[in-house]
Formats: C-alpha cells, structure tokens, sequence
C-alpha cells in the first residue's frame, strides 16, 4: 500500500504541472546495457522496448563489453514489432573484438533529421516538449510547437518536402499491447535537407527510484502527499466517500493533462484575418485590470 501511495503522488505531481527540476535536452545521449554484440554481426536485438528512443542516423559507440566500432558507427535501419516496438538495429559497421553477451552501447540522443522522414522516437524517459532547435546547419533555428489540424489549415498539402518549421508530439500506434505512454515526434514540413534536431523536454519522473526523484526542497511536501493518499486508503473501508473523493481528484487531474485544445483556444495562435473573424475583439474591456495599469 506504500509503494501504490509513493506511485500515485508521483503521477498527480507530474500531471499537475511541468516541473522545471525535470527540464533536460537530448545533447549527452544514453546508454543501453545488456545488449549482445556479436563479431562481425551488424545487428542488435533489443527487449522490453530498451531500443526505442533510437533513430536511424544515430551514432552509436561501446560503452563496456568486449566487441569493438569503429569511430563514426551510426544506425542503419531499425525493425519494429507489430507493436510499434523496436525489435532489432542495424548498424553501419559489423562489431569487431569477441562477442559480448552482456554489452553497454551509448547512442547520441540528439534526432538526426532525415530528408524525406517527418517521424522520429523521443527519449525513453521523456513527458512534454519545451523547445525544439535544428542545430546541424548556421544559422540555427528554433521550431514552432504546433497541433496537427493547426498545421493541416495551414498548408496547402502535407506531403511537400521544404524547410521543417514545425513539431508535434504523438502516439503512432497505441494499440493494446503498447504502452500508451509511448510518444513521437513530427516534424512539418517533410524534410527536404538532413540537419540534427535538439529536443529540450521535461523528463517522466522515476516513481521507483531510491532515493526519492524529489527537489530537495519540495521532498517533505511531497511526502506529506504520499501519507495522506495511504491514510486514505487505509480509511477507505470505514468510511468509503474519503477514497471516493480522492479518486475523482486524480481523475480531474488526469482531464486538465489531457484536455484538448478546442478550435476557439486555436483561435489565439493566428490572427483575426486568418480566421474570418475581423470583427471579434481581441479582448474585452472587462479584462483590463487597473490594478496592474492595462
């Protein structure tokens, strides 16, 4: 009961705001252990989805283990289960050395941007975008955050290739036997140059880990969270309207998480003109404050 109250304070603090504690970008890469690198073999399989924030165009080297790359080693092609899944990588070069049962790759996570491919993996332990940067070319240049049906009014088809303007995040598969946590990335337009995508998003966090994924500054509130949820739970057998109430907090915290965006808040992002709606105003003049002098 202790550990479902820590997962569950964990979920409502994620799903109640973006924590800037959590903030990371996609520069230093990550590592992947127990993999089998075998001699003069250019594939690996992965387990458990420990492959799936790989890109094709990723470079990849040996952390630990006895096989060996050569420098500038970067990913082929990547095979998905039904699932979405990826099942196996291949690589540009074989492995050299002995083969390893039991080896550490390290795979840059900055998204190597292809011409002609707008779908990329995000970080395994990514939650929400912050920003998106193109990085490989001068100048450099910052992407729009952008929600598809926005993108789809603006363009007059979705398959013409130019210069990527815009990203969004979303599931590809999200059938039964994925994660539905499992997230993409979308670029618009479709690439018509390679560059190199750096990604800066707020990271999942770890409700298992020792010690507690917790600010310091924010740990004892945070526990104080976790005993009143076990408190709850314990009540809930004599008197059931306290776990009643609590778990309809967690599902209006889980509708505001997910809310959508309706076509009036899309409104906001483009002018009037845009919209056919030259004639409603920008806002009315009930919300002017005069405390704050506009």
């Amino acid at each position: 009961m202790a550990e479902e109250a820590i997962v569950r304070a964990f979920s409502d603090w994620q799903t109640a705001k973006n924590w800037e504690g959590t903030l990371k970008d996609t520069s230093l890469g990550f590592s992947v252990a127990g993999l089998t690198a075998t001699g003069a073999s250019a594939s690996v399989s992965g387990t458990a989805g420990n492959l799936d924030a790989v890109n094709v165009g990723s470079t990849v080297t040996v952390s630990s283990g006895t096989a060996t790359l050569a420098a500038g080693t970067t990913v082929s092609s990547v095979t998905r289960n039904s699932d979405g899944t990826i099942a196996t990588i291949v690589l540009s070069n074989a492995f050299g050395g002995t083969t390893n049962t039991n080896a550490t790759l390290t795979f840059g996570a900055d998204i190597p941007i292809i011409a002609g491919v707008n779908d990329y993996n995000v970080p395994g332990d990514f939650w929400k975008p912050y920003t998106a940067q193109m990085i490989s070319t001068s100048p450099t240049w910052s992407l729009e955050f952008i929600r598809p049906r926005y993108w789809f009014r603006r363009v007059l088809s979705a398959t013409v290739q130019g210069l990527v303007e815009a990203y969004t995040v979303f599931n590809a598969y999200s059938p039964n036997t994925q994660h539905y946590g499992t997230k993409r990335l979308r670029v618009y337009r479709v690439p018509s140059q390679s560059n190199t995508l750096r990604l800066t998003y707020y990271r999942k966090l770890n409700a298992l880990s020792d010690p507690l994924d917790m600010e310091d500054v924010h740990t004892y509130k945070f526990l104080d969270l976790c005993r009143s949820i076990l408190l709850e739970t314990k009540r809930a057998a004599d008197a059931p309207e306290g776990y009643v109430k609590i778990a309809n907090t967690g599902l209006q915290n889980a509708m505001v998480d997910d809310e959508e965006i309706s076509e009036d808040e899309d409104k906001r992002i483009i002018s009037q003109m845009e919209m056919g709606d030259s004639q409603r105003p920008l806002w009315s003049n009930g919300e002017f404050n005069p405390d704050y002098g506009f």
